[in-house]
């Protein structure tokens, strides 16, 4: 082993070579744990992943109990000065459950079983036959399988009786129309499968198997085609209800991954499934579908939207709004609206590695929240005034805490991460104070994307680009009925059945919320 001696020609020329020397390993040292504190940071999140609690709610109270918040409200704390002086703590009066026997509902069918002592025994001690006093009548609630049914369409035809008459020929009623042309299945077969596959997202071969045990063979592709043919016949009532989201002129959009097998590349791909809520009180849920997650996808399927938008931070959506490059169309202009649950999800991630900073502002946004709280049943004009009047003071305060704790805070920490994602979308966190419409989160959309997360893990993958389209039409129709508490059967069968006949002038009255009202 050859050992190198560095020789230096004066004292100060050793002491600058043992700083830089310093300065160098001082820099490594910071370097290492700021790798150490990320990836604890990456390991204590998977964890929460798998095992730690799911729900995102904050209680406020709870936060007070943090050593930063005492100490902020130890001046207005109340100072008893005996030790054992007796405080008394005003409880919100609240309705106690009673967890009784429920009453079964009325307009269930009910089937009369009468259970009459022998006649032989309708005689008293005395002699004489016992009169009828009265019933007493106990409910069970029961369950019979669903069946299965064939509708025999008879048609009968008439012609004239007279041998030598050519004139009128032979009348019958026309053959009833299905929504898909030459099936065998009705329109309350189709309801079922649709609701089967996207509500309670069963996989087409369990359904295959059900029916096998009702003695009815019907393979799994050919119920595939049956879904496809329902989403033809769907499709003018999918693209009315986009243009009812687009005419209200606020949206909340988001989006997941689902597998793709059958691609335009080999084995199983990445796609996406968009999920989009709008109209009145966001009554509506659309799906779209696309085989990446490319920007031209959102850009595409909003190219024709103007008015508030509300999402994450995907790049993608940023060119929505932007001017068109040629002069024939006009431009479209789209508000882009920042998620304040995205924001705090942040700070949530923060709290282990920056306690107190984080928990200041984790404090600030449950205000804000509880503001939003105050004014749910209010009116938007009243919603609005009111987040003028306490919102904008506490967004300030926010901005105001994020600014002073920037430098105190490692540029790859948690808590940096978070206070750069947060000013870094300030302007979009504060557009939802413009109208009181808007939402202060994006959780509708979270909200309706969660089927499909829900469904993946029943039938893993779409087949293909056309199964993913028939998937996002049809669910379409099944998580707005979810949403607005509609029979999702009752519905698709009753509009199955109307929709090849129905005129297009008329086509709104089968929205499922005008349907509902009609």
């Amino acid at each position: 082993m050859v050992s190198t001696t560095l020789t230096f020609s004066t004292p100060a020329e050793e002491n600058t070579y043992l700083k830089e020397q310093n300065q160098q390993l001082e820099a490594l040292v910071e370097t290492l744990q700021n790798t150490i504190l990320k990836q604890q940071h990456q390991l204590e999140g998977l964890i929460k992943r798998l095992y730690g609690r799911s729900s995102e709610k904050l209680d406020p109270n709870q936060l007070l109990m943090q050593e930063l918040i005492l100490e902020v409200d130890k001046n207005t704390a109340p100072k008893a000065e005996d030790p054992l002086l007796e405080t008394t703590t005003a409880v919100t009066a609240h309705v106690r459950n009673h967890h009784g026997r429920q009453k079964l509902p009325e307009h269930l069918k009910r089937v009369e079983h009468v259970l009459d002592v022998h006649e032989e025994k309708k005689v008293c001690g005395c002699g004489k036959k016992l009169v009828h006093i009265g019933d007493d009548i106990t409910e069970r609630l029961d369950y019979h399988p669903s069946s299965l049914l064939v509708n025999s369409y008879v048609r009968p035809k008439y012609a004239c009786g007279d041998s030598r008459c050519d004139g009128c020929g032979v009348k019958q009623h026309p053959t009833p129309e299905g929504p898909i042309e030459r099936c065998e299945a009705d329109a309350g077969l189709l309801a079922y499968v649709i609701t089967e596959k996207f509500e309670y997202h069963t996989p087409l071969y369990r359904i295959e198997e059900k029916l096998k045990r009702e003695g009815v063979n019907i393979s799994r592709q050919t119920m595939a085609d049956w879904m496809y043919g329902c989403a033809l016949a769907l499709t003018p009532l999918y693209d009315l209800k986009r243009n009812k989201i687009f005419e209200h002129g606020i949206v909340g959009n988001d989006d997941t991954p689902v597998d793709m097998r059958d691609g335009p590349n080999k084995g199983i791909q990445t796609a996406r499934m968009w999920a989009t809520v709008g109209a009145e009180n966001f009554k509506y849920a659309l799906y779209n579908f696309t085989i990446n997650r490319c920007k031209e996808g959102p850009l595409e399927f909003f190219k024709d939207y103007k008015g508030f938008f509300m999402s994450d931070a995907y790049a993608g959506y940023s060119g929505l709004g932007k001017p068109p490059t040629t002069e024939e169309t006009t431009a479209h202009i789209v508000t882009h609206l920042a998620c304040w649950a995205h924001a705090r999800r942040y700070f949530l991630d923060a709290e282990k590695t920056s306690p107190r900073a984080a928990t200041e502002v984790l404090v600030l946004i449950a205000k804000l929240y509880h503001v939003e709280s105050d004014a749910k049943f209010l009116s938007p004009k009243d919603r609005h005034a009111l987040r003028l009047k306490e919102s904008r003071v506490l967004l300030d305060k926010i901005k105001n805490k994020l600014e002073e704790h920037l430098p105190g805070h490692l540029p790859q920490s948690p808590m940096r991460l978070a206070i750069n994602y947060t000013l870094g979308l300030w302007k979009e966190l504060n557009a939802y104070l413009q109208d009181g419409r808007l939402p202060i989160d994006n959780n509708l959309a979270e909200n309706a994307i969660r089927p499909i997360a829900l469904g993946r893990k029943n039938w893993l993958f779409v087949g293909s680009e056309k199964g993913g389209h028939t998937a996002a039409i049809l669910m379409t129709f099944t998580a707005t009925c979810r949403k607005n508490k509609i029979n999702t059967w009752t519905y698709l069968k009753d509009v199955l059945q109307r929709i090849q006949s129905h005129p297009i002038s008329r086509l709104e009255e089968l929205l499922p919320d005008r349907w509902q009202k009609a």
